[in-house]
């Protein structure tokens, strides 16, 4: 029983059809508005990463660079996206700077965000090293 994902020209919004089989897969119909100028998109795919995949990706200078000034707002949406991937990997709490952030509140932390981010991916791979001597599969996890 596959869903697809389509592009809708009509609604300009991305939508899954679902189908019974692959046999029965057709012209299919927007659920969102019914028009039939749809165009098959590429589904996005997932892989999961070990521990020392995750740290090893970090592009320190990138995720600077995503840290868009001092707004809070701006902030608290990198602190989030930097808690969901690496929290468990680098044993940091950005997840709880973006809702200090999203509260009002100015993270002491974020005064040093550049060192803070440094020193915790050097600790993990250190830590990383140290604890897996072998394949790299230690901690392994989504990341």
């Amino acid at each position: 029983m596959p869903i697809y994902q389509y592009d809708c020209a009509g609604c300009q919004k991305r939508v899954e059809v679902f189908f019974r089989s692959v046999s029965r897969v057709s012209d299919p119909a927007c659920p969102e508005c019914g028009g039939r100028d749809l165009t098959r998109a590429v589904s996005r795919i997932a892989r999961a990463r070990s521990v020392g995949e995750a740290i090893d990706s970090i592009d320190f200078n990138q995720e600077l660079g995503r840290l868009e000034g001092k707004d809070e707002r701006a902030f608290s949406r990198w602190a989030r996206r930097m808690g969901e991937q690496y929290d468990g990997a680098l044993g940091t709490d950005f997840g709880d700077l973006a809702a200090q952030a999203d509260s009002g509140l100015d993270p002491s932390a974020r005064a040093d965000v550049a060192f803070t981010l440094q020193n915790k991916i050097s600790r993990a791979k250190e830590r990383f090293t140290s604890d897996s001597g072998d394949s790299g599969d230690a901690g392994a996890g989504g990341g």
